[in-house]
């Protein structure tokens, strides 16, 4: 089990990592450890299209947790089909946080330092965000993950997805990248959370989208 030390030591070291790769390229998918905007978008399309529909498009809350210099919210802002999505962006680093709140200033953008959301909402996100491991230790970095997970789990009122990277047996490689046993992800998110769906695209390889709908 993750304890409170490890848990502050963990979002200490993420913080500045982010923080540091932000400072070194900007507000760009390296910025955030992405390989390419491309596939950066091919993953906000993957989680968006596992948000809840309604016809007409209803309002709906998302909470972004990881949100980082706020590609996401840029993203929702250039695509007019998501107008009906009040965004809450969450980070472990205050320093993109303020970055995100001099950047966004309508009251449909909220931005606050956080992993998990501080109300309940409709869907809560996470994307890429329990990629890049703080330990070398798989066990307690997965107990981090799952933790984590819970806590927006509480805040969840419709569905929780996320995306992890995969691999046929859970590891995290040489380059600190946490690899998830797929099976293992769902039969957790069954047992714990709700009914879980696992989505792949051709064009994201080792990634998956988990989406775990709460049960009325």
């Amino acid at each position: 089990m993750v304890n409170l030390l490890q848990n502050a030591a963990f979002k200490k070291s993420l913080s500045q990592t982010y923080w540091k790769r932000y400072q070194e390229y900007g507000a760009t998918p390296k910025g955030s450890f992405w390989l390419t905007k491309a596939r950066q978008y091919q993953r906000f399309d993957l989680i968006l299209n596992a948000m809840p529909k309604a016809t007409p498009p209803r309002n709906i809350t998302l909470a972004d947790i990881g949100c980082g210099y706020g590609a996401l919210a840029d993203y929702l802002i250039a695509e007019e089909r998501f107008d009906h999505i009040a965004y809450r962006g969450y980070d472990i680093s205050p320093e993109l946080i303020q970055e995100c709140q001099t950047k966004n200033k309508s009251p449909r953008f909220r931005f606050a330092l956080g992993t998990y959301p501080k109300e309940a909402t409709d869907c809560v996100i996470m994307s890429g965000t329990y990629n890049l491991a703080a330990t070398r230790q798989l066990t307690v970095w997965e107990d981090y993950v799952i933790n984590c997970l819970q806590k927006c789990w509480e805040k969840t009122i419709h569905r929780m997805i996320f995306n992890l990277q995969i691999a046929p047996k859970a590891q995290i490689a040489h380059d600190s990248i946490y690899y998830a046993q797929p099976r293992n992800i769902l039969e957790l998110c069954h047992k714990r959370f709700g009914p879980t769906k696992l989505t792949t695209h051709p064009n994201l390889a080792q990634d998956a989208t988990f989406c775990v709908t709460r049960s009325r």
